[in-house]
């Protein structure tokens, strides 16, 4: 039977966080009702042993898997490496640090009974950022909804999708900041339901996040990227050849 949830949790030298990320979903999987799970690890070539780690978590339960890079792919490549070995009726990630905090799963899941295709996950507030990454980050979310007209207010944060409609949706941007928006954009395009709730930003425990210029301007660049392809594709785009404006739900707490 296939697992209701799949977890993909894609990292690159992620050691420490590792056991604690694995423990931490187990708990709040099993707490919330969600037997029915699997984990999937995507190694990206680690260096610091955790690769040894995640086969040992998979040898001990059978609901976790390790999918591993030859080489080191990028987070985009792990992301959706882990996207296609999954195998439950419902695909998310998130990162090994767990920004999203899984305890937040039982309220995601029944927005899937009620008819949903995508469920977008919204940060309340960006607190934990640093006022330059926070500058940064509401930046990024102008330029996508400016060329985008998107009515999500998060494209970069935690989603979950229907496998069956992950599987549907093609992902030709390559970028950081762009994969998973393109997967929102193309979602409202094929007419499936997309709602968004919203949850906590929780920073990274260990180890270092690193965010600045040099970064800033490739996610711009990826982005005016993705416009170009999904204008050329008139993904998006009404008859008129006007950008179409995206309707989406209020989020829900």
């Amino acid at each position: 039977m296939s697992p209701k949830l799949s977890i993909v949790l894609p990292g690159y030298n992620e050691r420490d966080s590792l056991v604690p990320a694995v423990d931490a979903y187990r708990r709040a999987c099993e707490s919330g009702g969600i037997g029915n799970f699997e984990i999937i690890i995507v190694d990206d070539a680690s260096t610091d042993g955790m690769h040894e780690v995640a086969r040992r978590l998979a040898a001990a339960d059978p609901r976790t898997r390790l999918v591993t890079h030859a080489d080191n792919r990028g987070q985009v490549e792990a992301i959706l490496t882990g996207f296609a070995a999954a195998r439950g009726e419902v695909v998310t990630h998130n990162g090994i640090d767990l920004p999203f905090d899984p305890n937040d799963l039982p309220r995601i899941m029944p927005w899937f009974a009620d008819g949903a295709d995508v469920v977008v996950v919204e940060r309340r507030d960006r607190r934990a950022y640093g006022w330059g990454r926070t500058l940064l980050s509401w930046a990024n979310v102008a330029v996508l909804r400016l060329l985008f007209h998107s009515p999500v207010r998060d494209h970069n944060f935690v989603q979950f999708f229907r496998r069956e409609v992950l599987a549907s949706l093609p992902v030709r941007s390559r970028g950081v900041s762009t994969v998973t928006a393109e997967l929102i954009v193309r979602a409202f395009t094929a007419g499936y339901r997309v709602d968004r709730v919203t949850a906590e930003y929780h920073a990274r425990r260990a180890g270092r996040a690193s965010i600045g210029a040099r970064k800033a301007v490739a996610a711009l660049r990826e982005t005016l990227l993705l416009r170009a392809l999904l204008t050329a594709e008139k993904v998006g785009l009404s008859q008129s050849g006007k950008w179409a404006m995206l309707v989406a739900p209020e989020p829900k707490q």
